[in-house]
């Protein structure tokens, strides 16, 4: 299994986890990282390596966060890149489902299937 750590803006990654569980009615085994605005740059650094750590499973772990170029985004690309652990960002509920579904897959395959599930899930009628 691959790790999931979800690194947002404050409150939105557990509202989305909170949402996934309530659509697949289980609990959903993600960790998630609430990065304030005010948040200090190196205690924040910590965090997140701490959550990769946690979050981190014998098949690796991916990380999602919700705003690229956003502070959550550029931290989290900082501290997983010193494990060498894919990022996607863009998150919405679509993209978080399909890689929950798939979670037994390793992270450079669970990145490629975020990405095609956040996208699969915009839809313009």
């Amino acid at each position: 299994m691959t790790g999931i750590i979800l690194v947002t803006h404050d409150g939105l990654g557990e509202a989305i986890r909170h949402q996934a569980e309530n659509i697949l009615g289980q609990p959903v085994a993600v960790v998630t990282v609430a990065v304030s605005y005010k948040a200090d740059v190196e205690e924040t650094l910590v965090a997140l390596r701490t959550a990769l750590a946690a979050g981190a499973d014998p098949g690796g772990a991916l990380v999602l966060t919700d705003l690229p170029g956003a502070t959550p985004h550029n931290l989290a690309a900082r501290a997983a890149s010193e494990q060498s652990v894919p990022v996607v960002s863009g998150l919405n509920l679509p993209m978080l489902l399909k890689v929950v579904n798939h979670a037994g897959r390793p992270p450079g395959e669970l990145a490629e299937l975020a990405a095609v599930g956040g996208t699969q899930g915009i839809s313009r009628t």
